[in-house]
Parts: C-alpha cells; sequence; structure tokens
C-alpha cells in the first residue's frame, strides 16, 4: 500500500512522545518527576499507534500469516537479545529466557501478534458488532485477576477497541468524519479541559488504569466497580484526545515522515538504550538540562541503531534474493 505522509508524520510525533514519556517515567526516581506527563500522552499515544496500524493492516495485500510470523520473528529474537543485555550487561534481571512475559516495551509485538490473528474474525464481522464488542470485552477484561502481563494478554484486550476502530475506520469513512472543523473545535477544547482534570484531581485516572497490564482488583480490590467506571473514563477521555490530536497532525512531507517509517525499530532500541542510560546513572544532576541531554542521546542512538539494523535486512534480502536466482 501507498505510503501517506499524515500517516508517517502521526507515527514520527507519537515515537518522540513515546520517547519523552519513557524519559520521565524511568527518570522519575532519580529527578523526583510526577506522573502528569505520562497520565496525558497515555490517553492517545498508544491508542493512535494500534488505530493506525489497523487502518493499514485492513486492506493490506500482504498476506496475513506472513505479518504474524514476521512479527513473531521479530519478538523471539528481540526477547532474547534484550533479555541477555538486561542479565549479563546491565545485571538488572535473573536471567531467564521466559517468552511468555515480554520485557518492558516488547508487549507491543505480542499485542500485535494476537490483533493479527483477531483479524481472522474482524474481517468475518461487521463493524455495528465488533466496535461495541470491543468496548465490553476490554471494561469485563478487568474483572480477571488471572490474566496480566503474560502474552500480554491484559493489554491486548484493553486497547483492542482502538485497533477495532482502526481496522473498519475506512469502510465507515472515520478520518473523514472526525476531520470536521465542529468535531476538531469541539476535541481540542475537551483535551485542554481532560488536561486540566488530569494536573488537579491525581486520582481521577490511577496511573495502572492507563497502562493496562491491571486488573481491577489489582488496582483497588475494595471497590472494583469504582476502578470498571475508571476504565470507562479511559475510553472517553482516549477516545477524545485521540480524535483531537488526529486533527493536528501536519499532512505535508517533513522531517517527522521519515521517523514514522521507521517507527517500529525506534520503539524497540529505545527502550534498552534509556534503561542502560538509568541503570549506570548516566544522568547530569540538573534535572531540565540531564533530562533533555537524555531524551537528546537516546533519539540519536536509536535513529543509528535503527539504520543498522534496516542496513543489514537489506544485505540479507539482497543476498537471499541472489541466492535464489
Amino acid at each position: 500500500m501507498k505510503r501517506i505522509a499524515y500517516f508517517d508524520n502521526a507515527k514520527g510525533i507519537l515515537i518522540i512522545l513515546i520517547i519523552l514519556a519513557h524519559v520521565f517515567s524511568l527518570c522519575s526516581n532519580y529527578y523526583h518527576y510526577n506522573d502528569d506527563f505520562f497520565k496525558f500522552a497515555a490517553l492517545f499515544m498508544l491508542q493512535c499507534f494500534f488505530f493506525i496500524s489497523a487502518y493499514f493492516s485492513s486492506k493490506s495485500k500482504t498476506p496475513r500469516k506472513k505479518r504474524i510470523i514476521s512479527l513473531l520473528k521479530i519478538y523471539l529474537l528481540w526477547q532474547t537479545i534484550i533479555t541477555i543485555y538486561y542479565s549479563f550487561v546491565l545485571n538488572i534481571i535473573d536471567f531467564n529466557l521466559n517468552y511468555m512475559i515480554p520485557r518492558y516495551t516488547l508487549w507491543f509485538l505480542i499485542t500485535m501478534i494476537t490483533y493479527n490473528l483477531l483479524e481472522f474474525i474482524l474481517e468475518k464481522c461487521q463493524a455495528k458488532v465488533m466496535i461495541p464488542l470491543s468496548f465490553i470485552v476490554g471494561l469485563l477484561a478487568g474483572f480477571l485477576p488471572f490474566i496480566g502481563e503474560t502474552l500480554s494478554l491484559s493489554r491486548s484486550f484493553v486497547f483492542f477497541p482502538f485497533y477495532v476502530l482502526g481496522y473498519y475506520a475506512k469502510d465507515l469513512d472515520l478520518l473523514t468524519k472526525i476531520k470536521t472543523n465542529k468535531v476538531k473545535l469541539i476535541t481540542i477544547i475537551a483535551s485542554c479541559l481532560i488536561l486540566i482534570l488530569i494536573l488537579n484531581f491525581n486520582n481521577l485516572l490511577p496511573i495502572k488504569i492507563l497502562k493496562g497490564k491491571f486488573s481491577y482488583s489489582d488496582i483497588n480490590s475494595a471497590n472494583i466497580l469504582l476502578v470498571c467506571g475508571q476504565r470507562i473514563l479511559f475510553y472517553v477521555f482516549s477516545i477524545t484526545v485521540s480524535i483531537a490530536f488526529m486533527n493536528l497532525v501536519p499532512k505535508k512531507e517533513s522531517v517527522l515522515t521519515t521517523l514514522g517509517r521507521n517507527t517500529l525499530y525506534i520503539y524497540l532500541t529505545q527502550g534498552m538504550i534509556l534503561k542502560t542510560f538509568v541503570t549506570e546513572k548516566i544522568l547530569l544532576n540538573n534535572r531540565v538540562v540531564g533530562t533533555l541531554l537524555l531524551f537528546i542521546c537516546a533519539f540519536i542512538l536509536t535513529i543509528i541503531f535503527t539504520k543498522v539494523i534496516n542496513r543489514v535486512q537489506k544485505i540479507a534480502k539482497y543476498k537471499e534474493s541472489v541466492a535464489n536466482g
């Protein structure tokens, strides 16, 4: 499918925000950051990523089986690399090649594999059934205490509605419907109000709700129904802020476009790089300068690693094509 600058720009902005969110999160103890930035960014970062991924996956010419196998290969490789690196280089975990529980950011790959498998159901069902059903599943999943980080099941259920919306977006012409001037104005104003609420009411949306990997009982066993209500609020806020974001994404090609075309390996490598800086305490005492330098260093190193990985892949594909005649 032909690349569209608008979507690459969106992914470029989102990957920058994800790196920044991880910088604040990992440096929270060292620099004494609160979680306000993460709380707001978590309302649309991954939601929009899943929406865009599904948007293109729904009409992809690449066989679904091939996509699943490709994602599985990437996951197994990176889970092995990061486990070895965290165990023997950073010494922050005991060595255990457990492929059932993804390391740090790798849960995204497992969730994408799950969603690609679920596409077999999505293609046979109507949007009017699957969209409300996906939200119901996301809400009901919180009542199950036995699902969590294993195979990223909890997160897969929680973020599933945004993938479903993206999958049916073309058929429903959703992008045209949400990108009217009226919708743009309403969602931007509403997003500003949501930001104010988050900044002033710390317990409105607990951080565990936003991460999506915890059951209701893990968050507040004394009042499970309250937590369920907070997940409903999370969905309402996420849809609102995500629509506002999609309305603000530039359409013209820029440096963001190039960045957005390489988000997968940027996403996979940034976590490992940031963990290294924080674990080895390669941080300045000045909070502002230290955070800025950490972000810049992580960003540059991530881009370098991504270019190297892409280069290696091109060489491997070339050799394979030559070998096959």
